[in-house]
């Protein structure tokens, strides 16, 4: 079992988010308008309640683990090595809540599909933990921090030695064009 760096909080705000919008849902449906009096009174609360007792996030060593669901439950493990981008998002009801949302990106998840993506909605401290999870990766992935650190001696020696390959194949090369040009010629 890996040691966790670190855990995410979520705000409790995220509770009256997911009510919000899934009152939404419910109240777009003509079927569902009677429906909105019981969801509001306390089924719809019980069931967000749950849903935030279930939620939780943690960084460790080599990954960002996610658990979330009390109904149909989820476990996604994104190894760091993976992640591309942590975007934040505000949409206009986060926004208005106070509240933000972290969207994992990772190598593999494109635009507009679920596979290789997780969302972490009402994270506290969204920023302060995103640059947490991007500079852990960042060891692991053995790029330095993101500010463009230079590449360590052997990195460097293991690409002059490829450069110097790369230029005698070159100068190979043009001596055979060069061959072949003036017997043509």
């Amino acid at each position: 079992m890996e040691d966790v760096l670190r855990k995410a909080e979520f705000d409790p705000r995220l509770q009256r988010y997911w009510l919000l919008v899934s009152s939404l849902g419910i109240a777009s449906t003509v079927v569902g308008i009677p429906f909105l009096i019981v969801w509001w009174l306390g089924l719809g609360q019980y069931v967000h309640k749950r849903q935030y007792d279930a939620l939780e996030s943690e960084l460790t060593s080599r990954s960002l683990n996610i658990r979330k669901g009390f109904l149909f439950r989820m476990q996604k493990n994104v190894p760091l090595d993976k992640i591309t981008d942590l975007a934040v998002n505000e949409g206009p009801i986060l926004r208005y809540l106070g509240l933000c949302s972290l969207n994992v990106e990772t190598a593999g998840g494109g635009t507009g599909t679920a596979m290789g993506q997780a969302q972490l909605p009402g994270v506290m401290g969204a920023v302060e933990f995103r640059d947490a999870v991007l500079a852990q990766r960042d060891l692991v992935t053995d790029r330095g921090p993101a500010s463009g650190a230079p590449a360590p001696a052997a990195a460097a020696a293991a690409d002059d030695g490829t450069l110097h390959e790369i230029r005698d194949s070159l100068q190979r090369i043009e001596r055979l064009l060069d061959e072949r040009l003036s017997r043509s010629s």
